[in-house]
């Protein structure tokens, strides 16, 4: 996996352009910064429409892992638009500070090479940009992850170090939640319940199909086994979301009903026993963030900003991470979007991954479930491709700490609609 604070990229087939033998537009080059490659590097002169240019020349056509060796030392971020073939595939790549001049680091992002020549570029959209000292281009970043698709209703896992391994298994239908579980097992829910199946083979274990309109499914520290689900208002009877909570021979222990909260997806039991789940109330589409107690009872809510959340987990310093997708069908500018926000107590945008304007070539759809990679601060993130967009966008997109995007998965005859990921590597 790739580390944006190491140099090291962790791929293979690697191929080094400098950026001193590209095509320079306003760019300069210079060797007055110690630690660079080759014979220098090239310095951004103009604050707006300065450029470096590399001929690339891939032996196939595929998805290919960009990554620009850099350095800042400036104290803010130096963003430059990224092109490949005249496409936009970054309209903000990321270039944050390294330190020193002297100080070099990487900027990664994913992008589709044709089989030749293909022309990338960085051109300085408001600040004179980093001093950039190569081009490092190599096959795409490999993961082992398991997927759950509701529109196959399959539970994939891909090894993209041993595609033998791969192996796809039916599910039923209305699958949306999985999780690592003890054992070896992985939790899946499904539209009346979940079920475990083998990491390994795929095998199916423990199961419960007692219950209808299931949207999350989360095995809890006692060893029991959250069920949540949510029922529409009928006549005075509010709509209601409810968490079940159930033990191993699928006994209801005891529940926790929240009323007038509609478009429920999942649910994440906090460890003072609250529970953060998404929704609106009483269909508004005005989409939030709620923590609840152990009664029921609301005691935070954020709004995510027009977009329709997924799933939210709370960090150890108390900060929201929470999935975000456009309303309907139609991204609309300015209210709704993809991605993944971070959010303080006060409801600040702390930071965010994805955005439809930063990657308007990448076909971001509908943001729902995501993974942290382990070990290097990147985090996978489900595209669902339902809504009239089967076929249209990667099932899978993956960034760095800086936003950058690093990696995609899109394979149309596996899987269809991928609304979760857990990377395990």
């Amino acid at each position: 996996m790739i580390n944006p604070n190491e140099e090291r990229p962790a791929v293979s087939t690697i191929n080094t352009y400098e950026a001193e033998q590209a095509v320079l537009h306003g760019a300069v080059i210079a060797s007055n910064q110690a630690g660079y490659t080759g014979t220098g590097y090239a310095d951004y002169v103009n604050a707006t429409g300065d450029y470096i240019e590399w001929t690339v020349n891939a032996a196939s056509s595929g998805s290919f892992l960009l990554q620009f060796r850099y350095a800042n030392a400036g104290t803010t971020n130096r963003p430059l638009k990224l092109q490949v073939n005249g496409v936009t595939i970054a309209t903000s790549q990321a270039f944050v500070p390294t330190g020193s001049w002297t100080n070099w680091l990487l900027s990664s992002a994913a992008a589709n090479l044709n089989s030749g020549a293909n022309k990338i570029r960085l051109t300085t959209i408001g600040s004179n940009g980093p001093n950039v000292d190569k081009l490092i281009y190599s096959t795409s970043i490999k993961h082992r992850l398991y997927m759950v698709d509701n529109g196959f209703s399959k539970l994939l896992y891909l090894n993209q170090m041993d595609p033998s391994k791969n192996w796809t298994v039916a599910i039923p239908s209305g699958s949306r939640d999985l999780q690592l579980v003890a054992n070896n097992k992985i939790l899946v829910s499904h539209g009346n319940g979940a079920a475990e199946y083998d990491r390994t083979t795929g095998a199916k274990g423990w199961s419960i199909s007692t219950y209808t309109g299931v949207s999350t499914a989360q095995r809890l520290a006692n060893g029991n086994t959250m069920i949540g689900w949510s029922k529409p208002a009928s006549g005075s009877t509010p709509a209601k979301v409810v968490l079940s909570e159930v033990n191993s021979a699928g006994t209801e222990v005891s529940k926790v009903t929240i009323n007038n909260i509609t478009t429920f997806r999942l649910a994440r039991r906090l460890s003072n026993g609250h529970t953060l789940i998404t929704g609106d109330t009483n269909n508004d589409m005005k989409y939030k963030v709620f923590e609840v107690d152990a009664k029921g009872a609301i005691v935070w809510q954020q709004l995510l900003y027009g977009g329709k959340g997924y799933v939210a987990n709370r960090l150890a310093n108390g900060d929201t991470r929470a999935t975000m997708g456009p309303v309907g069908n139609l991204y609309q500018p300015g209210k709704d979007d993809n991605k993944l926000l971070q959010l303080s107590p006060g409801g600040t945008i702390v930071k965010y991954w994805g955005g439809m304007d930063k990657f308007p070539a990448a076909d971001l759809k509908k943001f729902s479930g995501y993974s942290d990679v382990p070990g290097n601060g990147n985090i996978v993130i489900a595209n669902w491709l339902g809504d009239g967009n089967i076929g249209t966008g990667p099932h899978a997109v993956e960034f760095d700490a800086n936003n950058n995007l690093i990696w995609s998965w899109k394979n149309s005859t596996a899987a269809q609609t991928v609304t979760n990921v857990l990377v395990v590597e």
